[in-house]
């Protein structure tokens, strides 16, 4: 051990016992025991340290002089925790990520770039942050990241350079403070480690009185054998003053960060990308990685029945921090300019007064009516034809000809395809080919990525490579009545249901209703409106579970 260095850990001591330890000494008693280990050779007992012989925190030793005990010793080693933690709030750590964003955008010109992260704009992505003080910051931290090569200043504009970049944020975030706070550690790793220790400490005062301070600062740069400036230590939110009580900011528990900027920029460091629900490209990859929420992006969302509602819910569960206010007024006014024009692909279907009004009545029809231009003028939906025209055929329109007029040709973007509603074909047949070993069965169920397939082979239905995958009546999510009808068709015959949700994950099994908004699979009590395609297989298919994971497509 050496001279400065402490006996025990601060971080995993408070966490194990952490009613122990605020509880064990007084702020003084903390004080005063750190100044007599920090004394090194012990100083001579007094009135003030009566208490501490007394409670066996400290002894006098042969040379008449008082030492620090083993019991005194672990609370000197967590002095600077004494206080109340009510008082503080989340330390910022989203503001080297966002800091670095706008510099991966290259939004940031020669010459000008002070300007643009003094902005109200940028500014506003800390809410309960004193504008001066994000401003002064960014200013200092951009200043150094310039002069650590992890930004360049050229061509006319700062740009990233992104090994550097990604080796920086590899580091702590107490590193990377040291690094931006001091110059010379860039150079020297030992005084990096020393003022990354001193910014831990700092960050663990808790509940100190404004007059106390700089005493407490004083202990904390001989326990890490260096300081740092006052003024930083507040520049840079480590600190942080409330009604004359200081306290130390603390990190997110979560070291992987999510930040979702008001450019509608998407930021993340950790070891992975996680999961980016809504449309966007990675601009940097690795330890920095940057997405773009775009129109065209956010108008994919929508055609997959998002609403901001959706988008604004998937963004908050995957940000670390709250979500700029000025996100959601944006995403919501695309939303009204999507749907404010909608087009159909429909069939007119016409009839006589008297027809119409039988038409109108017939609930097995309604759900294929898209609309309505006249008493007896009737907007078809094109892609379920054979089902509304098997329904009028039902109720006695045997004489229905054939459709006539041009072809639709589908001109839809592919990035906003939908998939077909429904399909007519053969069910499959309830009888099997020859059994075959689970062996043979899992060789040819591996060369599939289809869901369906692998279900079919793994319960017998499909037997060979060659042999095809039968088609089935599956309705897509969109289409939530015809949805709601196929289920309630496997409820009502007691089939299998086969319930394909949107990351890929298969599920089939009997189906049971719970209530309106929700039906028991095999147990598993899942929502309708997440399921987004659907089939009913027959009874006997095995009941299975199939994950992203099992399907090499995905």
């Amino acid at each position: 051990m050496s001279e400065k260095a402490l006996p025990f850990d601060f971080g995993s001591t408070l966490e194990d016992r952490t009613e122990e330890v605020l509880g064990a000494v007084t702020e003084e008693e903390g004080m005063l025991l750190t100044e007599i280990l920090l004394s090194y050779d012990g100083i001579y007992p007094s009135d003030n340290t009566a208490a501490l012989t007394d409670r066996g925190l400290a002894f006098s030793g042969d040379d008449g002089k008082l030492h620090v005990g083993e019991k005194g010793m672990k609370a000197v080693s967590l002095f600077p925790l004494l206080g109340t933690k009510a008082k503080r709030r989340p330390y910022p750590e989203a503001f080297i990520p966002f800091l670095l964003s706008a510099v991966a955008s290259s939004t940031l010109q020669s010459g000008r770039w002070q300007k643009m992260i003094t902005s109200d704009f940028f500014t506003a992505l800390f809410p309960g942050i004193e504008k001066e003080r994000i401003a002064g910051a960014a200013v200092k931290a951009m200043d150094r990241l310039l002069k650590l090569g992890i930004a360049d200043d050229s061509e006319g504009e700062i740009r990233l350079r992104r090994p550097e970049a990604e080796s920086f944020m590899r580091l702590t975030e107490e590193e990377r403070l040291a690094l931006i706070i001091k110059e010379g550690c860039e150079h020297n790793r030992e005084e990096r480690e020393r003022t990354a220790l001193y910014i831990h400490l700092a960050l663990l005062l808790s509940g100190i009185s404004e007059d106390r301070i700089e005493k407490y600062l004083d202990l904390i740069a001989s326990l890490s054998g260096t300081a740092v400036p006052e003024e930083d230590l507040f520049l840079f939110s480590i600190l942080d003053e409330n009604d004359g009580i200081i306290s130390g900011r603390e990190f997110p528990g979560k070291r992987d960060t999510l930040a979702v900027s008001s450019d509608f920029s998407i930021t993340y460091t950790g070891t992975s990308p996680g999961e980016i629900y809504l449309y966007a490209s990675p601009i940097i990859t690795d330890s920095i990685t940057e997405w773009k929420l775009t129109k065209s992006s956010l108008k994919a969302a929508f055609s997959l029945d998002m609403t901001p509602d959706d988008v604004r819910a998937s963004l908050s569960e995957l940000s670390s921090f709250p979500l700029p206010d000025t996100l959601y007024p944006r995403i919501s006014g695309w939303f009204s300019s999507f749907s404010s024009l909608h087009a159909d692909r429909v069939l007119l279907l016409t009839a006589d007064e008297r027809n119409a009004r039988i038409i109108d009545a017939l609930p097995t029809l309604r759900i294929h009516i898209i609309g309505k231009i006249g008493d007896n003028l009737f907007l078809m939906n094109t892609e379920t034809e054979p089902l509304w025209r098997r329904a009028l055929e039902n109720a006695g329109f045997d004489m229905l000809g054939p459709t006539s007029g041009p072809h639709f040709e589908k001109t839809m973007a592919d990035e906003n395809k939908l998939p077909p509603r429904s399909f007519n074909p053969p069910e499959i047949r309830e009888e099997r080919e020859i059994a075959f070993s689970e062996e043979q069965a899992k060789m040819l169920s591996d060369s599939t990525a289809d869901p369906l397939r692998k279900i079919l082979i793994l319960s017998g239905f499909i037997v060979a490579e060659a042999q095809p995958t039968p088609s089935i009546d599956m309705v897509n999510g969109l289409y939530y009545q015809e949805k709601l009808r196929l289920i309630h068709s496997a409820i009502t015959e007691g089939k299998k249901l086969y319930a394909e949700f949107v990351d890929g994950s298969v599920l089939v099994g009997k189906a049971e209703r719970t209530d309106e908004e929700r039906i028991s699979v095999n147990g598993h009590l899942i929502e309708i409106a997440r399921i987004w395609r659907t089939a009913i297989l027959p009874k006997g298919i095995k009941d299975l579970e199939l994950h992203p994971s099992d399907n090499d497509s995905q």
